[in-house]
């Protein structure tokens, strides 16, 4: 069952298992050991379509077809030869979704084999399923146009499946339960948060939006505040790409990979810190500055930190004033001034004991709790944990709830 065009799917972990039932079973003259190869087939298909936790064959080679990168993934309109090859393997699909292995190697074998269908519970997107009664009773015409329109629309290939994702050593990893922040937890960091909403829906507007770098202390809310963004306008077309600094030099190709989709990325850089000797930087530099490739209109970088100019820096690490290498007062300048590329910078203020106080209480209020005067409990917990911080108030609101 050779691929043209979906040769993506020829690698997935069960189609090995599947040709080789097809091949078997169009032997109408099987042994006892090639009866046993059969059996064998099944049940590895059966193992596989449980790995890959679908509900059936159906569904998973409908999945594929939506979320596998194809040789028509980028394209708009498809030049005839390869729409005629695009055809002939949905022909090719369609006969083998509309075929009953399960009644087949039953009758082969003369034993009773679980189906194929109803594996686990159907939890697929509304899209899979659509796909799903086309392959069935559509039209390979049909299912093609699907196909590309989904492309067109949600993008392709495992980017157009979830809205949270990690890269790391040239490869997206899907997040698939990202956090759910609802933004009414966020107390006494108003002003904070409306610059960042504000941003972000000028950015999913199509309108002019800065890279922005949000500066405070540690357990301020800033990484919190960047994360509820996902939830309250992933329905926008928001996906959200973390990207750990140790990362930043594969930034080129993150970016160009998502230049021509059609969602709206944040890269998110939590706690975004150098080394004096790390020029990991640049990528980003070139990234916020600007250079010969345009910059892209669908990706933004949201970068949090506890240092205001993002490089550690003690005197000793200064070059010396009386040295001439004016190539290195330049390498220390551009560090230095990394920060001041950001278009939007938000400064998370240090908190002190009444913010705390205040916050406490109103994550109290938020989640319903019932007790009485808790102040001196409150203050008790971040005196002796991690001072007066909204990181601290959550923690102390889980105490009070595990109590």
């Amino acid at each position: 069952m050779n691929l043209y065009v979906f040769r993506e799917l020829e690698r997935q972990g069960y189609y090995p298992s599947l040709d080789w039932l097809v091949e078997l079973l169009a032997d109408n003259d099987l042994d006892d050991l090639a009866k046993q190869e059969l059996s064998a087939a099944y049940v590895d298909l059966f193992a596989a379509l449980l790995k890959k936790k679908t509900t059936s064959l159906t569904q998973a080679i409908a999945e594929d077809l939506l979320f596998v990168d194809s040789a028509i993934n980028s394209l708009v309109d498809l030049p005839k030869s390869l729409e005629e090859a695009a055809l002939l393997d949905i022909e090719v699909l369609q006969r083998i979704v509309k075929r009953d292995f399960t009644v087949e190697t039953s009758d082969r074998t003369a034993s009773s084999v679980p189906t194929l269908n109803a594996l686990i519970e159907d939890n697929a997107n509304e899209s899979v399923k659509e796909l799903e009664k086309l392959l069935l009773n559509g039209t390979p015409e049909g299912v093609l146009a699907f196909v590309l329109e989904h492309n067109r629309t949600h993008g392709t290939g495992l980017l157009s499946k979830h809205l949270a994702y990690r890269f790391a050593d040239g490869t997206f990893e899907a997040v698939p339960h990202p956090v759910n922040i609802p933004m009414s937890r966020f107390i006494g960091i108003d002003k904070q948060l409306n610059r960042l909403i504000e941003n972000t829906e000028a950015f999913l507007a199509d309108k002019p939006a800065q890279h922005a770098l949000l500066y405070g202390m540690r357990g301020s809310g800033k990484s919190s505040a960047v994360r509820s963004l996902l939830p309250a306008y992933a329905a926008q077309g928001l996906r959200m790409i973390e990207l750990a600094p140790s990362h930043l030099t594969e930034l080129n190709t993150v970016v160009e990979n998502l230049r021509t989709r059609p969602h709206k990325y944040i890269l998110f850089v939590d706690d975004l810190a150098f080394e004096q000797n790390d020029n990991g930087f640049q990528p980003l530099k070139t990234l916020l500055e600007g250079s010969l490739s345009s910059q892209p209109e669908n990706v933004l970088v949201y970068a949090t930190s506890n240092r205001r100019h993002l490089v550690k820096e003690g005197f000793k690490d200064r070059p010396d004033p009386l040295d001439d290498d004016i190539h290195k007062w330049d390498t220390q300048n551009e560090k230095l001034a990394l920060s001041d590329r950001f278009g939007l910078t938000i400064t998370f203020p240090n908190m002190q004991q009444r913010q705390y106080l205040e916050v406490v209480n109103g994550l109290i209020a938020h989640e319903g709790l019932a007790v009485g005067d808790i102040k001196q409990e409150a203050i008790k917990f971040a005196d002796w944990g991690n001072g007066y911080s909204g990181r601290t108030a959550q923690q102390f609101i889980r105490h009070l709830k595990a109590q």
